[in-house]
């Protein structure tokens, strides 16, 4: 059966799936799955890959996967980019013997795909792959395109940019040609290659679709949380999104300030589903990150290293009002649990203790404490606690609304008039 290959990494295991048609891969929530630490750990290495047989038969029944040989090995590595989970492209990564890895100027940038260094087609290895040289430092690995690009693990996900933006249009037989998003995980400096910049621009045959890729010779349109967020050493994409109206409000508005993917671990915190499985990256405005960052140094130091939420953007109104959700503005999340290096966990649901300021339970009091600390720091304008209301009963609503000071931890404890029920 055709189509894209999968590779599914945990440690010193990996799995192979194969999905049938190509276009059947979009419909997954991420192109990786992998488990938490604390999952994996505790189901060792044999319930690990039950687990991941009986996922694999599942979709086979459904006629999305053929379950190719399990192995428990030491992963594949690439010497730059760690550990390789996948080629979405399906195209394969180039030999370290082609001779792309000696091409020099551009430190750490990946080689043989969309946005790399080149000196030839020959150092653009993947199909229809071409090396861009008049007005590009370096090189510049494209592909003509009309609307799609294709993607490679390890490099920039890439876009298809209107053909005038390129110093020379003439050089693609295309509507369009394929750049690199910008991505301050893998160039922290900028989110692009040295005399690159990180710009907005259409995309070919679809001009409403915009979004920041590096092209040459042209100043960065990063704004100031961009660079902040980069100097605290985040991984993270800008991107553009359009405004959305939730349905049952459709005169409201959801725009997103300054959006970000913003891609875990964090500070070596990964960032995780309620469950406790890895979640790649989230959507979430600038300001809402920095928020974010602070409040994963606060519980880092205290041993957390997994951060479960229950989710950031979400365009709504607040339950039962006629207001806007600061969900619909990506300037809040909800979070729902800690997971920490010694093995342990505290939930919302399982370790709040109700109605109380002085919890008995160890879980009690890191979450209470918790709490109390963003609020004193001022990291969030709004924290709403299981006690506020029981919607909030198995987790912490922090977010930014503007002149608020607030925080719901017992019925009769409020700091601050209450804002809403979100």
């Amino acid at each position: 059966m055709g189509g894209a290959h999968l590779r599914i990494a945990q440690e010193h295991l990996s799995y192979s799936v194969t999905f049938g048609p190509a276009w059947m891969l979009r419909l997954l929530p991420s192109a990786r799955m992998r488990l938490s630490r604390h999952t994996a750990n505790r189901l060792g290495a044999h319930g690990t890959v039950s687990m991941l047989r009986l996922c694999c038969f599942l979709l086979a029944l459904s006629g999305l996967a053929a379950c190719g040989e399990l192995e428990v090995t030491e992963p594949a590595t690439d010497a730059e980019d760690g550990p390789v989970e996948g080629n979405a492209s399906g195209a394969d990564e180039p030999d370290s013997g082609d001779g792309t890895d000696e091409l020099e100027g551009d430190g750490d940038a990946p080689l043989g795909f969309v946005g790399s260094p080149c000196a030839s087609d020959a150092d653009c290895d993947y199909d229809e792959g071409i090396c861009l040289l008049d007005g590009f430092s370096g090189g510049f690995c494209s592909q003509p395109c009309e609307q799609y690009c294709p993607d490679r693990e390890g490099h920039p996900v890439t876009f298809c940019a209107e053909r005038s933006e390129f110093p020379d249009p003439e050089v693609l037989d295309a509507d369009g040609g394929c750049v690199p998003r910008c991505d301050l995980g893998i160039f922290p400096d900028g989110g692009c290659r040295s005399g690159y910049g990180c710009v907005v621009v259409e995309r070919a045959n679809e001009p409403e679709r915009l979004q920041h890729v590096c092209l040459p010779n042209r100043a960065s349109e990063l704004g100031d949380c961009h660079r902040e967020l980069a100097s605290r050493e985040v991984a993270f994409e800008p991107t553009v999104l359009a405004d959305e109206h939730p349905s049952s409000h459709p005169g409201l508005t959801c725009s997103i300030l300054d959006p970000v993917w913003v891609r875990g671990p964090i500070h070596g915190v990964e960032l995780l589903d309620w469950e406790g499985w890895i979640d790649d990256e989230i959507l979430a405005s600038c300001e809402m990150a920095l928020a974010l960052v602070e409040t994963i140094d606060d519980v880092r130091a205290r041993g957390v290293d997994g951060l479960r939420h229950l989710g950031t953007y979400s365009c709504r109104v607040i339950s039962g009002t006629d207001t806007l959700s600061q969900h619909g503005l990506a300037d809040a999340i909800d979070i729902s649990g800690f997971e920490f290096d010694d093995g342990s966990i505290y939930t919302l649901v399982e370790d709040w203790e109700h109605d109380t300021d002085q919890p008995d339970s160890e879980g009690g009091e890191f979450l209470y404490g918790a709490a109390q600390r963003w609020h004193d720091a001022g990291i969030w304008n709004v924290i709403l606690t299981p006690n506020y209301n029981t919607a909030h009963d198995d987790h912490f609503h922090v977010d930014l609304t503007p002149g608020s000071d607030f925080l719901g931890v017992t019925s009769s404890g409020f700091l601050g008039p209450a804002p809403y029920l979100d």
